[in-house]
């Protein structure tokens, strides 16, 4: 009984080696290097891919108190519901409406790789009674409503995701490297069918004692083995 070692080597002295062509060559040097490039697309992607978004975390109506014998009165402000907007109030002198403001970005394609959150903006919109002298109490007042409510952010703060920042890189090296396997099939089947035909031709040249390079007819040449007009091998059909 032959051994499963000997059996494996006679499997491989028997078998066809597979050749790569500069094609295949191409294909695996690009899936290396677009390894290394695929971070700088989703640095770069950070840039281009940037999606914002505004939300108003507060409401607060500024108004002013009755003073006594027709004095200036209080600057005073409170928080207010979305639907209290167009409320009038009695008693009391409206002075501006004030929203506190967050901004937001999200960066990054195909996911979001960076989150990042501006600190809080105070949009104050006067009305006819609050002359601009005013704006710096109006401001004031607003500023510690919204402080008491905790809804103040002093600075901005970036968040960076680690498990999309990963999938990203994966997937820019999976679409570069597809992006390149579609741009050399086109050559590849090119190639293909050259070679085809370029076999085709010279198998009919070799069927008819012809030889397989420039066509001359070589029956008289057969036994010498070789062209007489080009010189090339008669009987070995080279891989093109």
């Amino acid at each position: 009984m032959r051994s499963p070692f000997a059996m494996l080597r006679e499997i491989q002295r028997n078998s066809r080696r597979v050749t790569r062509n500069r094609f295949d060559r191409v294909q695996g040097a690009g899936f290396v290097l677009f390894a290394f490039l695929a971070p700088v697309f989703v640095l770069k992607m950070e840039s281009l891919r940037v999606r914002g978004t505004s939300e108003t975390l507060m409401l607060v109506r500024v108004y002013e108190t009755p003073g006594e014998n027709g004095a200036r009165g209080q600057v005073q402000a409170t928080k207010i519901r979305e639907d209290e907007r167009t409320a009038s109030w009695h008693g009391v002198l409206p002075l501006a409406e004030v929203d506190l403001v967050q901004r937001s970005e999200w960066r990054g394609w195909p996911l979001v790789t960076s989150h990042t959150e501006f600190a809080t903006e105070m949009k104050v919109t006067r009305l006819a009674t609050c002359p601009a002298s005013r704006e710096p109490a109006v401001r004031a007042a607003a500023d510690a409503v919204c402080r008491q409510a905790g809804r103040v952010v002093a600075s901005d703060s970036v968040r960076s995701h680690a498990a999309a920042w990963v999938f990203s890189w994966g997937a820019w090296w999976v679409m570069l490297s597809i992006a390149l396997a579609v741009v050399l099939a086109p050559m590849r089947l090119g190639w293909f069918l050259y070679r085809r035909t370029r076999t085709a031709v010279r198998q009919g040249r070799i069927d008819r004692c012809h030889c397989p390079s420039c066509g001359y007819n070589a029956k008289h040449s057969i036994l010498r083995g070789r062209c007489p007009e080009c010189g090339s091998e008669l009987y070995e059909r080279p891989e093109f």
